[in-house]
């Protein structure tokens, strides 16, 4: 079963000018973590996303990109899209119709990204429900010798089960606070869902930075043939998806 649909139609955004996004990054307060190992950065901050609506421009995807992330999940600027980064290429989705704009020349509103020299592999032996996701991402990446009071990247190729995920298409334009939505988006929702997973387990310290407020994981939907992608609200795994580890 799928279903899309569009919250709150109506309330559209203009795409900024590059030249207006860089006068906000020059002159807005830009968070900007770094951390060992993996190559760890995030700009911009969930929780002020959800408290203020704070979907500026943060730092520009050119410049992330001369970096060679292998891993990344983030936000259009202006709440108009959704960011993966997925061996090492670039993707993103946009959530209204019409002209999409050069990716590479974009600007991410948040933004997580980290890298991994080499990948473990674990073939997934049950059926993982999103309830237990993140305990499961956490136990099999201790097992394979990642330390997980650290941030690390994770990949997954497979299917997913039990999944619920969003596209950013506007902002709400209204007020924002604790169960409130932070943008109009577009929603996808089923049972079984083929193609890849990007994704970040990240430490105490980025819980509400890079993370929704109270996770550790944030991860992103890509298609199977590379094009498209989602921000993944809820998600778990199928027997026999194949998850990818930073070897130690």
């Amino acid at each position: 079963m799928k279903r899309r649909k569009f919250i709150g139609l109506g309330l559209a955004v203009a795409a900024q000018p590059l030249a207006a996004q860089a006068q906000q990054m020059a002159a807005g307060s830009i968070m900007h973590v770094v951390q060992q190992p993996h190559n760890i950065e995030s700009w911009g901050e969930f929780r002020r996303m959800m408290m203020t609506g704070d979907f500026t421009p943060k730092v520009r995807l050119r410049d992330v990109m001369a970096k060679h992330p292998t891993t990344g999940v983030g936000a259009v600027s202006d709440a108009r899209g959704e960011i993966s980064i997925f061996g090492g290429k670039l993707i993103a989705s946009y959530g209204k119709p019409g002209p999409k704009p050069d990716v590479i020349s974009d600007s991410a509103a948040l933004l997580a990204v980290a890298s991994a020299k080499d990948w473990q592999t674990v073939t997934v032996d049950h059926d993982i429900p999103p309830t237990e996701i993140e305990s499961y991402v956490a136990a099999t990446a201790k097992a394979h010798g990642v330390e997980t009071d650290k941030s690390f990247p994770f990949q997954a190729r497979g299917s997913l089960v039990s999944y619920i995920m969003h596209v950013n298409a506007a902002p709400t334009g209204g007020p924002h606070g604790m169960g409130l939505p932070m943008a109009v988006t577009v929603v996808s929702q089923g049972n079984r869902l083929d193609g890849q997973v990007a994704g970040l387990y990240v430490s105490p310290d980025l819980v509400g930075v890079a993370t929704h407020g109270g996770e550790r994981t944030h991860a992103h939907w890509i298609s199977a043939d590379g094009t498209s992608t989602a921000h993944l609200d809820q998600w778990g795994f199928r027997a026999g998806t194949t998850l990818l580890l930073p070897r130690p």
